[in-house]
């Protein structure tokens, strides 16, 4: 069981924690709606796609707001009990600075844990959900701004043969809606139709369900159906790997499915670098509330006349520089300047042993 210490610490700083990220959540839900209102209001979204929206977003909110609301509650927490002299007392009673912030430390490392499932379950699942509303009911404004789409894809397998997909599954990995048109001196000559395309791992070989294969005559304008039928395999230059490029981002994918894709691109001679930093940072940015709570401890403890103002400046500035430094890492890994472990995981390095030294600085 916890000490009383532990549970006289922990009670304030979880307490703390919780306004905090109910405060962010809903600043964020706000700012949001503002600015998303007259795109909503020009969709003519049905209320209920709002909502669901929303829903959807939240579980995001929350996986962005918790490492800044952990920095706060830590320098507001240990800020409050350093300011009424609380401190001193337990270093009186025998506490060793590190032995009072070990409760916290514990907690943010759980926090962190937690935060990865929260992400890989909850977050990318949301993302992805959100995103289906975003290309039904705005899909313009969308796939402007992701430049993905997941609806009326349409590629060119070769200067003679085209395809349109209205639908593409990734992870069932199958096509919906596919139209393959051939051309020869710029006339239609055979159109394939198929109510899906499913891939076949073993065949290496797309799997076409409810096709229908028509011919038409270069003379005479006539066509004719020359198959149809339940199941056929057809080979296509285009691959899973290829449609996922096109109509997924990272953050919709679950750690494991990004490991999958990646080994995919390897597979298929495609640079995997962009993905493969993505694939580091979900675990990267899981560690970032330990982070915080490591950097937070010892500049709250180590001025006893600090206001409330300095905490909240101060966890503003932390929190800025090191989404500063992640994102650097990121462009750095992007740019193949980094390898992408490293690119990821360079700033929490920096942040670890600044903090460490920071609190072993700390009388104790």
């Amino acid at each position: 069981m916890l000490k009383l210490l532990d549970r006289y610490i922990l009670s304030r700083f979880l307490s703390i924690l919780m306004g905090a990220m109910v405060a962010f959540v809903v600043i964020f839900l706000v700012v949001d709606v503002v600015e998303n209102l007259d795109k909503f209001i020009d969709a003519q979204m049905p209320r209920q796609a709002v909502v669901n929206y929303y829903l959807y977003t939240i579980p995001w909110f929350i996986s962005i707001a918790l490492p800044m609301a952990t920095l706060l509650a830590t320098f507001f927490s240990m800020g409050l009990l350093n300011k009424r002299n609380e401190i001193t007392a337990m270093k009186a009673s025998g506490f060793s600075i590190r032995r009072i912030g070990t409760s916290l430390l514990l907690v943010g490392l759980l926090i962190s844990v937690t935060s990865f499932f929260w992400d890989d379950l909850l977050v990318s699942e949301g993302m992805r959900r959100k995103s289906e509303i975003q290309s039904e009911y705005l899909a313009r404004d969308y796939r402007r701004k992701h430049q993905v789409k997941k609806q009326n894809i349409f590629l060119q397998q070769s200067p003679t043969e085209h395809i349109a997909i209205d639908r593409f599954d990734y992870r069932e990995q199958q096509a919906h809606g596919v139209y393959i048109q051939r051309y020869q001196s710029g006339r239609l000559v055979q159109r394939m139709d198929f109510g899906s395309l499913k891939w076949d791992e073993q065949a290496q070989q797309w799997q076409g369900l409810n096709y229908r294969i028509r011919r038409f005559s270069s003379l005479t304008d006539t066509m004719e159906v020359t198959a149809q039928g339940q199941d056929t395999l057809i080979t296509l230059a285009i691959k899973p790997v290829d449609l996922m490029k096109m109509s997924v981002t990272p953050e919709e994918m679950r750690f494991s499915e990004l490991q999958d894709f990646v080994a995919q691109l390897i597979r298929n001679g495609i640079d995997p670098t962009r993905w493969e930093v993505n694939m580091h940072f979900k675990v990267a940015f899981s560690m970032t509330s330990f982070i915080m709570v490591l950097f937070g401890l010892p500049l709250s403890i180590g001025r006893p006349r600090s206001s409330l103002a300095f905490g909240a400046g101060m966890s503003i500035f932390v929190i800025f520089g090191y989404y500063v430094a992640i994102k650097l890492g990121q462009s750095l890994g992007f740019k193949g300047v980094l390898d992408p472990l490293p690119s990821v995981w360079l700033p929490n390095i920096v942040f670890l042993v600044l903090g460490f030294i920071l609190l072993k600085r700390q009388r104790s």
